[in-house]
């Protein structure tokens, strides 16, 4: 389970949840599959660091913050398993 406090990792998550319907995946077990991805892949890990080293980068400067985590998002998007799988 994701730990309550990676609220990006979540987004990130539902993406790939998104994903796995959108392959007929069964909805029930998708949300299940796409936590224990999120975990396994290492997304988790590198989406905990790059959070870490950005905070200490920024500080509390929001716009900065705002920013440097959309790109952290953007940069871990899970999507990319499911067309590694494919080909």
């Amino acid at each position: 389970m994701l730990p309550s406090k990676d609220c990006k990792g979540c987004i990130l998550v539902f993406e790939y949840t998104y994903f796995l319907l959108q392959q007929n995946r069964d909805a029930k077990n998708a949300l299940d599959l796409a936590v224990k991805e999120y975990e396994r892949s290492g997304t988790q890990a590198a989406v905990l660091n790059a959070l870490q080293h950005t905070i200490e980068q920024h500080g509390d400067v929001h716009h900065a913050l705002t920013s440097a985590i959309t790109k952290i998002i953007l940069n871990n998007h899970m999507y990319k398993l499911i067309l590694f799988k494919a080909t």
